[in-house]
């Protein structure tokens, strides 16, 4: 009769399982934040932005990051917990009892099995919609915070035809001696526009980002006539274009789109038709990626479990364990690479991940009936 409810054995191996994998994942996820963090923080300084910006997209990069490390977190941990077993004899006295590898090796199927659902939820929908609001929140950063435009001693692009140039900031808002020109005529109904103030504020609203001018002249040129009007004045307000519209409106890319997002249909837009392939892939990738897992853990139950103890030689099967690891991820992540443009390449994802699954699970069923 097959048991289906774990026994002590095997919550104690869950439990070593869990510990860790979640030690390993935040470990690699720690290294990982400390050199991608960089990009987040310069973006929020060079903004002028609240610090809260930098834990928000901080916080909505890490479901990515572990989407990717997971796999390879959870194969350290299942080497480390074959080898504690064996080193420390338990799986020698579980062995003496009379059990087989898929008795005393129940409690790593299970984790497999809950890791494998885990994956697919974290790559079908909570990885994408982070990374969708992380780049949301970075656009947000560069298109609400005017001070990206307003950098002193350059000449800044603050919309379609006009330019600014500020000679000195003071504290986060405030500028002082800048010049604004006009080139199109968007400020005055078509008339070339430079204005020259002594002092300006930017006022940052909900939906609205304005420029406050103070103590300067406008003048404005005729482009018909070529007559130049000029206008002295205490206080100018200036709406600053924002790029609100194009965020609305940006494409997004295939990691940005939930599992039920990838498939396209007769209907989507000319750029989804366009970029079928991709989509294609990143189906494949995420409906896979799951069964890393069971691979992984099959050829690290026939290392590290099957054959006979050698105590001089046991570093042998951790090495094997190891190595066979890294050569399936290196060729999962060169497949799905390729898969992005030669559309049968997919199929050698499902090969990489499925093979030396079957093979372990032969090698189990073949040891335990001899």
């Amino acid at each position: 009769m097959i048991r289906i409810l774990p026994t002590l054995f095997d919550r104690y191996v869950i439990k070593i399982l869990c510990i860790a994998t979640i030690v390993t994942a935040l470990s690699l996820t720690l290294i990982i934040l400390l050199t991608q963090s960089i990009r987040y923080l310069e973006l929020v300084i060079s903004s002028d932005a609240s610090p809260t910006y930098f834990l928000i997209m901080i916080a909505y990069a890490i479901p990515k990051f572990l989407e990717a490390i997971m796999p390879l977190s959870f194969a350290i941990g299942a080497i480390y917990t074959a080898h504690r077993l064996k080193s420390d004899r338990e799986i020698i006295i579980m062995s003496a009892a009379g059990n087989a590898v898929p008795s005393f090796g129940r409690g790593f199927i299970i984790f497999t099995v809950i890791m494998m659902c885990l994956q697919f939820l974290l790559s079908g929908w909570l990885s994408p919609l982070s990374v969708e609001k992380l780049q949301q929140t970075r656009a947000d950063v560069k298109s609400h915070y005017a001070t990206l435009m307003f950098r002193e001693g350059v000449f800044n692009t603050i919309g379609s035809g006009m330019t600014a140039f500020v000679e000195q900031r003071s504290g986060l808002n405030e500028l002082k001696n800048l010049l604004i020109h006009d080139e199109k005529g968007s400020l005055n109904n078509g008339k070339k526009t430079t204005i020259l103030a002594k002092r300006g504020i930017i006022n940052l609203g909900e939906e609205t980002q304005q420029l406050l001018i103070y103590d300067g002249t406008q003048y404005q040129q005729d482009v018909t006539g070529g007559q130049i009007s000029r206008l002295d004045f205490d206080q100018y307000t200036l709406d600053i274009p924002t790029q609100e519209t194009a965020i609305t409106n940006r494409w997004l890319e295939p990691d940005e789109r939930t599992f039920d997002e990838l498939f396209v249909k007769r209907n989507s837009s000319a750029a989804d038709l366009k970029n079928r392939d991709e989509f294609l892939a990143e189906i494949n990738r995420r409906i896979s990626t799951p069964f890393l897992y069971a691979s992984f853990m099959a050829l690290i139950l026939i290392y590290m479990f099957l054959g006979t103890w050698n105590r001089r030689n046991q570093n042998a099967p951790l090495i094997k364990s190891a190595l066979a690891v890294v050569i399936i991820q290196a060729l999962y992540v060169i497949f799905y690479n390729e898969a992005r443009d030669i559309f049968w390449m997919n199929t050698a994802l499902y090969i990489v991940v499925l093979t030396p699954f079957f093979y372990g699970v032969v090698r189990i069923i073949h040891y335990s009936k001899a």
